[in-house]
């Protein structure tokens, strides 16, 4: 695998939740994948934020780090990143522990490279979400570029974790063709919505898995920045 790698990585040690009594419940978040257009205020985005009661949002813009921590002061967020190794830049808000994150590029078979800010999170002991925001160049072979990206979930992301993750990808028909490839390991978000709305508004698409750890229980279309798709999301015991 031709696979360029560049660090931007932070990480923060932090103690172990302590488990429940009884064992862990289920978790439940709302998620969010937002790719904001040109001439979206940080205080506009915070708002649309905030109104739809996201708590775990992957925000990708074309704006400074200042940009995305005005957001994270405004909702109350914690903000990973903004990873920037290309245009535009990407980052997360939870509320989540943050165990470290990282910004890297990965080569693809064909030549073309994939951009990703990759973040590590724990609910509690033994218990990690992994966040991912990825951007497919237009040069990508689809098929290489999931090939690409599900050879690095299988190497670098612990069989522990459920998945989070968000891929733009630079057409409409693109998104649903890389759907398609990475139906077998992951599910999008739209497929638990109850109507086909959430289908074909942006280039992102949100992704979460595997099955055994996680699941969706609806997902809805939100009118307003970015035409996201707002998804309850489960992580299992």
């Amino acid at each position: 695998m031709n696979r360029l790698v560049i660090p931007v990585v932070v990480a923060v040690t932090a103690g172990a939740c302590a488990v429940r009594l009884g064992g862990p419940k289920p978790e439940q978040y709302a998620a969010m994948a937002i790719a904001v257009p040109d001439g979206a205020s940080s205080a506009e985005v915070a708002d649309f934020v905030a109104g739809t009661g996201a708590n775990l949002v992957l925000l990708s813009a074309d704006r400074d780090s200042a940009w995305f921590a005005d957001i994270s002061t405004r909702t109350g967020l914690g903000l990973s990143g903004p990873g920037s190794t290309t245009r535009p830049a990407r980052a997360f808000l939870t509320k989540l522990e943050l165990l470290g994150d990282t910004t890297i590029v990965l080569g693809v078979a064909d030549g073309s490279r994939m951009h990703m800010h990759d973040a590590l999170y724990q609910i509690e002991d033994n218990r990690l979400v992994d966040l991912m925001l990825i951007g497919v160049s237009e040069r990508s072979d689809l098929r290489e570029a999931a090939r690409t990206l599900l050879s690095y979930i299988a190497t670098d992301v612990g069989a522990n974790a459920a998945i989070v993750m968000a891929i733009d990808a630079p057409s409409r028909a693109d998104a649903d063709s890389l759907a398609t490839l990475l139906r077998a390991a992951y599910s999008t978000a739209s497929e638990c919505a109850a109507d086909a709305g959430p289908v074909g508004k942006s280039t992102m698409r949100l992704y979460y898995g595997p099955s055994a750890r996680m699941r969706c229980r609806s997902a809805r279309s939100v009118e307003g920045i970015g035409s996201p798709v707002l998804a309850e999301l489960i992580v299992a015991r």
